[in-house]
């Protein structure tokens, strides 16, 4: 669905080329090289992107694949590439550089640790760090739900709902809404629409429960959203990536009994006028302990959160709040095309 022209959301409105390294006939690498009329905040323009990177651990094939995206980008005019995106930063940014121990997420890029080296030999610098953070959900410290109800009554008007079976299609347009106005000036933001996130009402309607989505309204105006997704990889556990006969049924009756330990918050989203606020503050706890509230009752182990820019300083505040720990860390690399871009230039868009 990232990948393929006939499901992927990007290819709507990018642009984007693919490439397999082959080594005596068998495949040993591969990259996407992509161009989006809608750049990342912070971003310059002129900048293309590549994605989708992984190969053997061989320095020399890295270089060949990153340099066929970079010729390919020159060739339509871009003068800088960032990356790895695939295929943009609503889908799955940045190269794992910590954490490749830890358990896989769903939408999270995974990356071998010499992969980061081998990019770097290639002129590329580090624009930014994204982070996930884990809460192992018995160490969360939760309110009572008298407490939760206190809070809320102190601050007329507010109301928690999550979304009806048939109303996805509406909620799912009010979650971007909400996004959108809350991160529009953020380093990294693009604009997430309904159709990125086609499917996923499928999802919610047969892996999710209710309580994994959640708006907050006051005053009937929708003012904060949250959504969490299911760990899909406890589903292919022990399976190989081609199931066989043997595998396609396990996998059916795995999706259709399992219960999901674990689970990554992907969306959250607060309106700008009340970011900085005593009650934006409050409401974004709400949602977060109402949030791991029903995990627990749903009897999760443990959920991640991401991704978080290095610099949040007010997510990171609440996430600590509640004992989640940083566990896994995205780089971001940029790179003019006729050699290393500064790290504060990329940032800065300068």
């Amino acid at each position: 669905m990232l990948l393929n022209p006939r499901q992927s959301a990007f290819w709507k409105h990018g642009k984007v080329q693919y490439w397999l390294a082959l080594r005596g006939g068998k495949p040993v690498g591969r990259i996407s090289a992509q161009i989006d009329p809608n750049l990342p905040v912070g971003i310059p323009e002129g900048a293309g992107m590549f994605g989708s990177l992984d190969a053997v651990d061989d320095p020399e094939v890295v270089r060949l694949l990153i340099e066929a995206a970079e010729q390919w980008l020159a060739d339509q005019g871009c003068t800088s590439i960032f990356g790895p995106c695939t295929l943009d930063m609503n889908d799955e940014p940045g190269l794992l550089v910590s954490g490749a121990d830890q358990p896989a997420m769903t939408l999270c890029p995974w990356h071998p640790p010499y992969l980061g080296p081998h990019v770097e030999r290639c002129g590329y610098a580090g624009l930014r760090d994204l982070h996930n953070w884990r809460l192992d959900l018995k160490e969360a410290p939760l309110m009572s739900s008298e407490g939760r109800k206190r809070l809320a009554e102190r601050i007329p008007g507010l109301t928690s709902r999550t979304p009806d079976r048939g109303s996805y299609a509406r909620d799912i347009a009010i979650l971007c809404d909400v996004y959108n106005d809350g991160w529009r000036e953020h380093w990294g933001f693009i604009p997430l629409n309904p159709v990125d996130l086609d499917g996923l009402d499928v999802l919610m309607k047969w892996l999710v429960a209710p309580e994994a989505f959640r708006i907050v309204e006051l005053d009937g105006e929708p003012v904060g959203v949250m959504l969490l997704i299911p760990n899909l990889f406890e589903l292919t556990a022990g399976l190989s990536p081609s199931p066989g006969l043997a595998g396609w049924p396990r996998l059916v009756w795995r999706a259709l009994t399992h219960r999901f330990r674990s689970g990554r918050i992907i969306v959250v989203g607060l309106v700008s006028r009340l970011q900085g606020t005593v009650i934006g503050s409050a409401i974004a706890a709400l949602m977060v302990d109402e949030l791991v509230a029903s995990q627990t009752v749903l009897k999760g182990e443990w959920v991640e959160a991401g991704w978080v820019l290095e610099n949040n300083t007010a997510l990171i505040q609440i996430l600590e709040r509640f004992r989640f720990r940083r566990n896994k860390t995205f780089r971001i690399f940029g790179k003019s095309l006729d050699g290393a871009m500064p790290r504060q230039a990329m940032e800065t868009g300068e």
